[in-house]
């Protein structure tokens, strides 16, 4: 991982291109983050019986406040970059940016409302310092069991087909390629409290299986089993409540 992530994002160049580029229609990641739209619009219903307030913990560009407008009472982006809460504004996401400092954001908890913790594409990319900062924040916002849930992205897992591109490919990536395993974000999660409940994936395949002539096959694949087979998805959504 970079030693400077959090650094990375400070700059309007770098985030432009990651909402411009990473996420232009029609590439992996949006391809990616469209199936978590949906998972997730039907998922928060069924969860809170009264639309919870969310907290997206390192939210950037505000990407998953968009995908869950009209789910949630409220959302919370908190970050450390200006120039991705900039961007979250321009892209017209609902809720409430916060600038925040590092190790230092604290949930605005909203009493006898449920809570949604969630944290997308930032535990693969960090040390455990600051993933400990995650469920640190994690657990101010959810005291209890009854408190809400806590969704993470892995976007690296290890019992994927992403574990032998690492093995077999990209054999130059030791900066930026990262894999967690299963076993890490339990450990992850009993460390702080937090018990897992349930998993769900959204892509069995990586980026590289996306491109012609394999594209069409791994697309349509990834649609229909990425879901069951969720234990062995590349990107795959843990979910946790407080023991």
């Amino acid at each position: 991982m970079a030693s400077n992530y959090t650094d990375v994002f400070r700059d309007p160049t770098a985030v432009e291109k990651y909402a411009e580029r990473t996420y232009a229609p029609g590439t992996f990641s949006s391809i990616v983050s469209s199936r978590q739209a949906g998972w997730l619009r039907g998922f928060v219903p069924n969860a809170f019986a009264t639309r919870p307030v969310h907290h997206d913990f390192a939210c950037g560009t505000g990407r998953v406040s968009r995908m869950l407008a009209g789910m949630v009472a409220v959302s919370h982006g908190y970050d450390t970059s200006e120039a991705m809460l900039q961007k979250s504004r321009e892209l017209g996401t609902p809720g409430h940016g916060h600038l925040v400092q590092p190790g230092l954001a604290s949930p605005h908890v909203e009493p006898g409302r449920p809570a949604l913790v969630t944290a997308f594409r930032f535990v693969l990319n960090v040390d455990l310092h600051l993933r400990d900062q995650l469920m640190d924040f994690a657990s101010a916002a959810l005291p209890d069991a009854d408190a809400g849930l806590l969704l993470v992205e892995n976007h690296g897992n290890a019992s994927s087909l992403r574990h032998l591109r690492k093995t077999f490919g990209r054999l130059d990536a030791s900066t930026w390629f990262q894999e967690l395993s299963h076993l890490e974000m339990r450990d992850l999660f009993t460390r702080h409290g937090f018990e897992l409940v349930g998993m769900q994936g959204f892509t069995l395949f990586t980026q590289g299986c996306y491109r012609a002539p394999w594209g069409w096959a791994s697309k349509a694949a990834d649609a229909a089993l990425a879901s069951p087979l969720s234990k062995w998805a590349t990107d795959v959504v843990y979910i946790a409540r407080r023991r």
